[in-house]
């Protein structure tokens, strides 16, 4: 196996972007970016809405809360 394959399984390199992250524990991890990203659901994914429950595309999460509710934009 390469250096940077051990280095990411030792988790001295983030498993996602292989960002160096320190020295390791021994398992896989990721930085912050990688591990926001991983939580966030894809942008054409639908997503409830949390005021009316209406199923919309996450990337247009934000559009709809405007002209549905008068949410700012960018508060989802």
């Amino acid at each position: 196996m390469g250096e940077i394959a051990e280095a990411m399984l030792d988790g001295d390199l983030c498993e996602g972007c292989g960002v160096y992250l320190g020295r390791g524990q021994g398992f896989p991890r990721r930085c912050r970016d990688c591990q926001r990203t991983e939580n966030q659901p894809a942008p054409d994914e639908r997503v409830p809405c949390p005021t009316c429950g209406k199923r919309v595309k996450f990337i247009g999460l934000a559009d709809h809360q405007h002209a549905a509710h008068g949410a700012r934009r960018g508060s989802a």
